[in-house]
Protein backbone atom coordinates (compact mmCIF):
# COMPACT_ATOMS: atom_id res chain seq x y z
CA UNK A 1 0.00 0.00 0.00
CA UNK A 2 1.14 3.63 -0.48
CA UNK A 3 0.38 6.42 1.19
CA UNK A 4 -0.17 10.28 0.03
CA UNK A 5 1.67 12.33 -1.07
CA UNK A 6 2.89 14.87 1.52
CA UNK A 7 3.13 18.88 0.61
CA UNK A 8 5.19 19.24 3.35
CA UNK A 9 8.57 17.04 4.24
CA UNK A 10 11.23 17.36 6.67
CA UNK A 11 15.21 18.79 6.14
CA UNK A 12 17.61 15.86 6.66
CA UNK A 13 20.10 18.47 8.34
CA UNK A 14 17.63 20.03 11.30
CA UNK A 15 14.75 17.71 10.91
CA UNK A 16 12.16 21.12 10.81
CA UNK A 17 9.42 20.42 8.57
CA UNK A 18 9.59 22.64 5.24
CA UNK A 19 7.66 22.65 1.69
CA UNK A 20 8.60 20.54 -1.22
CA UNK A 21 8.67 23.78 -3.28
CA UNK A 22 11.57 25.23 -1.07
CA UNK A 23 15.28 24.54 -2.45
CA UNK A 24 16.78 25.67 0.48
CA UNK A 25 16.19 25.07 4.47
CA UNK A 26 14.68 27.96 5.34
CA UNK A 27 16.01 26.86 8.97
CA UNK A 28 19.17 26.47 8.37
CA UNK A 29 19.95 26.82 5.01
CA UNK A 30 20.94 23.77 3.70
CA UNK A 31 20.14 23.07 0.06
CA UNK A 32 17.30 20.20 -0.56
CA UNK A 33 18.02 17.13 -2.56
CA UNK A 34 14.60 16.38 -4.68
CA UNK A 35 14.27 13.00 -4.69
CA UNK A 36 11.34 11.28 -5.81
CA UNK A 37 9.27 10.09 -2.64
CA UNK A 38 7.00 7.90 -5.11
CA UNK A 39 10.13 5.53 -6.13
CA UNK A 40 12.25 5.90 -2.21
CA UNK A 41 10.46 2.92 0.01
CA UNK A 42 10.49 1.72 3.02
CA UNK A 43 9.13 -0.89 5.16
CA UNK A 44 6.50 -0.44 7.82
CA UNK A 45 8.05 -1.82 11.41
CA UNK A 46 4.82 -2.64 12.68
CA UNK A 47 3.05 -4.59 9.79
CA UNK A 48 6.19 -5.07 7.61
CA UNK A 49 4.31 -3.76 4.22
CA UNK A 50 6.26 -1.55 1.74
CA UNK A 51 4.86 1.89 2.02
CA UNK A 52 6.91 5.73 0.70
CA UNK A 53 9.80 7.13 2.81
CA UNK A 54 7.73 10.08 3.48
CA UNK A 55 4.71 8.82 5.42
CA UNK A 56 4.78 9.35 8.95
CA UNK A 57 1.34 7.38 9.40
CA UNK A 58 1.39 3.41 7.93
CA UNK A 59 -1.92 3.67 5.62
CA UNK A 60 -2.00 -0.57 6.44
CA UNK A 61 -1.92 -0.73 10.39
CA UNK A 62 -2.50 2.98 10.91
CA UNK A 63 0.66 3.41 13.07
CA UNK A 64 2.33 6.85 13.84
CA UNK A 65 5.84 6.23 12.24
CA UNK A 66 7.45 9.59 12.71
CA UNK A 67 6.38 11.65 16.34
CA UNK A 68 6.39 15.36 15.88
CA UNK A 69 7.98 17.33 18.92
CA UNK A 70 7.60 21.47 18.69
CA UNK A 71 10.61 22.37 18.43
CA UNK A 72 10.05 24.63 21.86
CA UNK A 73 9.61 21.55 24.05
CA UNK A 74 12.01 18.54 24.22
CA UNK A 75 11.71 15.80 26.80
CA UNK A 76 13.73 15.99 29.98
CA UNK A 77 13.93 12.26 30.41
CA UNK A 78 12.77 8.56 29.93
CA UNK A 79 10.79 8.38 32.78
CA UNK A 80 7.19 9.42 32.37
CA UNK A 81 6.68 11.32 35.57
CA UNK A 82 9.75 13.62 34.79
CA UNK A 83 8.35 14.28 31.33
CA UNK A 84 7.44 18.28 30.75
CA UNK A 85 8.79 19.50 33.98
CA UNK A 86 11.19 21.88 34.28
CA UNK A 87 14.71 20.72 35.51
CA UNK A 88 14.41 22.86 39.04
CA UNK A 89 11.25 20.16 39.51
CA UNK A 90 13.09 17.41 38.47
CA UNK A 91 16.31 17.94 41.09
CA UNK A 92 14.47 19.07 43.69
CA UNK A 93 12.06 15.48 43.45
CA UNK A 94 15.96 13.88 43.62
CA UNK A 95 17.39 15.14 46.23
CA UNK A 96 13.87 15.00 48.09
CA UNK A 97 13.75 10.96 47.50
CA UNK A 98 17.88 10.42 48.58
CA UNK A 99 16.76 12.77 52.32
CA UNK A 100 13.54 9.70 52.25
CA UNK A 101 16.54 7.23 53.06
CA UNK A 102 17.42 5.83 56.29
CA UNK A 103 21.35 5.43 55.92
CA UNK A 104 21.56 4.75 59.85
CA UNK A 105 19.48 2.13 59.40
CA UNK A 106 20.68 0.37 56.20
CA UNK A 107 23.95 0.59 57.58
CA UNK A 108 22.84 -0.86 60.50
CA UNK A 109 21.54 -3.60 58.87
CA UNK A 110 24.47 -4.34 56.72
CA UNK A 111 26.60 -4.52 59.65
CA UNK A 112 24.39 -6.71 61.53
CA UNK A 113 24.51 -9.46 58.88
CA UNK A 114 27.59 -9.10 58.63
CA UNK A 115 28.15 -9.91 62.37
CA UNK A 116 25.61 -13.05 61.94
CA UNK A 117 27.64 -14.43 59.02
CA UNK A 118 30.93 -14.74 60.64
CA UNK A 119 29.34 -15.77 63.90
CA UNK A 120 27.92 -18.55 62.10
CA UNK A 121 31.27 -19.48 60.23
CA UNK A 122 32.96 -19.36 63.78
CA UNK A 123 30.25 -21.84 65.08
CA UNK A 124 30.75 -23.91 61.74
CA UNK A 125 34.93 -23.79 61.78
CA UNK A 126 34.97 -24.52 65.69
CA UNK A 127 32.42 -27.82 65.53
CA UNK A 128 34.63 -30.36 67.62
CA UNK A 129 32.97 -34.22 67.39
CA UNK A 130 35.96 -35.47 69.62
CA UNK A 131 33.67 -34.83 72.41
CA UNK A 132 30.61 -37.05 71.65
CA UNK A 133 30.28 -40.81 70.16
CA UNK A 134 28.14 -42.00 67.75
CA UNK A 135 24.61 -41.67 68.77
CA UNK A 136 24.62 -38.22 70.72
CA UNK A 137 26.27 -39.62 73.47
CA UNK A 138 28.85 -37.64 75.24
CA UNK A 139 32.32 -39.37 75.20
CA UNK A 140 33.83 -40.56 79.16
CA UNK A 141 36.11 -37.66 81.04
CA UNK A 142 38.98 -38.02 81.29
CA UNK A 143 41.14 -39.51 84.16
CA UNK A 144 41.95 -37.60 87.29
CA UNK A 145 44.77 -35.29 87.50
CA UNK A 146 48.08 -37.19 88.93
CA UNK A 147 49.95 -34.26 89.85
CA UNK A 148 51.29 -33.16 93.14
CA UNK A 149 51.55 -29.51 93.38
CA UNK A 150 50.29 -27.48 95.58
CA UNK A 151 48.50 -25.08 93.18
CA UNK A 152 46.29 -28.49 91.69
CA UNK A 153 45.54 -29.42 95.32
CA UNK A 154 43.95 -26.24 95.98
CA UNK A 155 42.05 -26.40 92.82
CA UNK A 156 40.22 -29.83 93.99
CA UNK A 157 37.00 -29.32 96.10
CA UNK A 158 38.02 -31.00 99.36
CA UNK A 159 34.83 -31.15 100.59
CA UNK A 160 33.91 -33.57 98.39
CA UNK A 161 36.80 -35.78 98.35
CA UNK A 162 36.79 -38.55 100.77
CA UNK A 163 39.22 -39.28 104.18
CA UNK A 164 39.50 -41.48 105.94
CA UNK A 165 39.74 -40.97 109.72
CA UNK A 166 43.77 -40.68 110.88
CA UNK A 167 45.31 -43.74 112.21
CA UNK A 168 42.67 -46.07 110.39
CA UNK A 169 44.40 -49.69 110.01
CA UNK A 170 44.39 -51.13 106.59
CA UNK A 171 46.36 -54.03 106.63
CA UNK A 172 48.26 -55.41 109.80
CA UNK A 173 50.83 -58.44 110.18
CA UNK A 174 50.94 -58.99 113.94
CA UNK A 175 54.04 -62.19 113.43
CA UNK A 176 56.31 -58.99 113.11
CA UNK A 177 54.40 -56.21 115.78
CA UNK A 178 55.60 -58.48 119.17
CA UNK A 179 58.67 -56.30 119.94
CA UNK A 180 59.62 -52.71 121.65
CA UNK A 181 60.54 -50.67 118.64
CA UNK A 182 58.36 -47.20 117.51
CA UNK A 183 58.30 -45.54 114.05
CA UNK A 184 57.05 -41.86 114.31
CA UNK A 185 55.51 -40.42 110.99
CA UNK A 186 54.59 -36.59 110.58
CA UNK A 187 52.45 -35.61 107.58
CA UNK A 188 53.13 -32.08 107.17
CA UNK A 189 52.01 -31.81 103.35
CA UNK A 190 48.53 -30.86 102.38
CA UNK A 191 47.52 -34.38 100.97
CA UNK A 192 46.73 -37.33 103.05
CA UNK A 193 49.03 -40.21 102.82
CA UNK A 194 48.68 -44.50 103.54
CA UNK A 195 52.33 -45.54 104.79
CA UNK A 196 53.40 -49.08 104.58
CA UNK A 197 56.19 -50.73 106.86
CA UNK A 198 57.68 -53.58 104.84
CA UNK A 199 59.91 -56.06 106.30
CA UNK A 200 61.26 -59.21 103.52
CA UNK A 201 58.80 -58.44 101.25
CA UNK A 202 55.92 -58.74 103.53
CA UNK A 203 53.58 -55.59 105.03
CA UNK A 204 53.79 -55.56 108.46
CA UNK A 205 51.44 -52.58 109.31
CA UNK A 206 49.52 -50.01 106.67
CA UNK A 207 48.20 -47.18 107.87
CA UNK A 208 46.08 -44.31 106.72
CA UNK A 209 47.47 -40.72 108.11
CA UNK A 210 45.44 -37.22 107.29
CA UNK A 211 46.88 -34.59 105.68
CA UNK A 212 48.91 -32.08 108.83
CA UNK A 213 48.54 -35.25 111.33
CA UNK A 214 50.89 -37.28 113.23
CA UNK A 215 50.76 -41.18 113.68
CA UNK A 216 52.95 -43.84 115.69
CA UNK A 217 53.68 -47.55 114.37
CA UNK A 218 54.15 -48.85 117.96
CA UNK A 219 55.45 -52.90 119.18
CA UNK A 220 57.72 -52.75 115.99
CA UNK A 221 59.86 -56.28 116.69
CA UNK A 222 63.61 -56.14 116.10
CA UNK A 223 64.74 -56.57 112.27
CA UNK A 224 65.28 -53.97 109.12
CA UNK A 225 62.77 -52.73 107.36
CA UNK A 226 61.86 -50.15 104.75
CA UNK A 227 58.70 -47.42 104.70
CA UNK A 228 56.71 -46.61 101.61
CA UNK A 229 53.82 -43.88 101.13
CA UNK A 230 51.10 -42.54 98.97
CA UNK A 231 49.81 -39.33 99.29
CA UNK A 232 47.17 -37.91 97.32
CA UNK A 233 43.13 -36.90 98.14
CA UNK A 234 40.08 -38.77 97.62
CA UNK A 235 40.03 -42.03 99.41
CA UNK A 236 38.90 -45.01 96.73
CA UNK A 237 38.44 -48.08 99.35
CA UNK A 238 37.37 -50.62 97.04
CA UNK A 239 40.67 -49.65 94.82
CA UNK A 240 42.42 -49.06 97.58
CA UNK A 241 44.10 -45.91 96.36
CA UNK A 242 43.14 -41.63 96.05
CA UNK A 243 41.95 -40.73 93.19
CA UNK A 244 43.68 -37.33 93.09
CA UNK A 245 47.41 -35.69 93.06
CA UNK A 246 48.92 -39.67 93.67
CA UNK A 247 52.52 -39.87 94.31
CA UNK A 248 54.35 -42.88 95.36
CA UNK A 249 57.80 -42.91 97.07
CA UNK A 250 60.00 -45.05 99.83
CA UNK A 251 63.23 -43.64 101.78
CA UNK A 252 66.13 -44.32 100.85
CA UNK A 253 67.57 -45.44 104.17
CA UNK A 254 66.16 -48.69 106.43
CA UNK A 255 65.13 -49.05 109.68
CA UNK A 256 66.98 -51.33 111.95
CA UNK A 257 64.99 -51.84 115.58
CA UNK A 258 67.25 -53.12 117.85
CA UNK A 259 66.30 -53.83 121.70
CA UNK A 260 68.63 -54.57 124.65
CA UNK A 261 67.53 -54.59 128.06
CA UNK A 262 68.39 -50.97 128.78
CA UNK A 263 66.99 -49.37 125.58
CA UNK A 264 64.67 -49.45 122.58
CA UNK A 265 64.87 -47.90 119.56
CA UNK A 266 62.30 -45.06 118.36
CA UNK A 267 62.62 -43.45 114.66
CA UNK A 268 60.81 -40.55 113.80
CA UNK A 269 60.02 -39.33 110.35
CA UNK A 270 58.51 -36.88 107.92
CA UNK A 271 56.62 -36.90 104.75
CA UNK A 272 57.57 -33.31 104.28
CA UNK A 273 60.65 -31.73 103.72
CA UNK A 274 62.44 -29.98 107.22
CA UNK A 275 65.61 -27.75 107.81
CA UNK A 276 68.33 -30.16 108.66
CA UNK A 277 66.43 -32.86 107.68
CA UNK A 278 68.76 -36.17 106.24
CA UNK A 279 66.41 -38.59 105.39
CA UNK A 280 65.80 -38.98 101.19
CA UNK A 281 63.41 -40.28 99.48
CA UNK A 282 62.72 -41.32 95.64
CA UNK A 283 59.79 -42.37 93.58
CA UNK A 284 58.41 -45.36 93.26
CA UNK A 285 56.76 -47.62 91.23
CA UNK A 286 52.77 -47.65 91.98
CA UNK A 287 52.46 -51.35 91.05
CA UNK A 288 55.66 -52.12 93.23
CA UNK A 289 53.92 -50.45 95.74
CA UNK A 290 50.66 -52.04 95.39
CA UNK A 291 52.46 -55.36 95.34
CA UNK A 292 52.73 -55.34 99.81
Amino acid sequence: MRCKNLKNMFCENCGKQISEAEKFCKYCGVKIDRVDSSMKLKKCPFCKEEINFDCVECPNCKRILVEKIPANQKATTDIPEFNNQPKENIISKFISFTKKINYPKLIFNKYVAILFGVIFLVWILSGDDSSYKSGGTKAPLPPPITQTSDDVVESIPLTSAISLTNGTILKKNNTYLRGEGELQIKNGTSLDAVAKLIRGGTSVLTVYIKANNTYTMRDISDGTYWLAFTQGLDWDSTAQKFRYNVQYSAFDETFAFITTSRQYTIFEVTLHPVVGGTAQTSNIDPQQFDAY
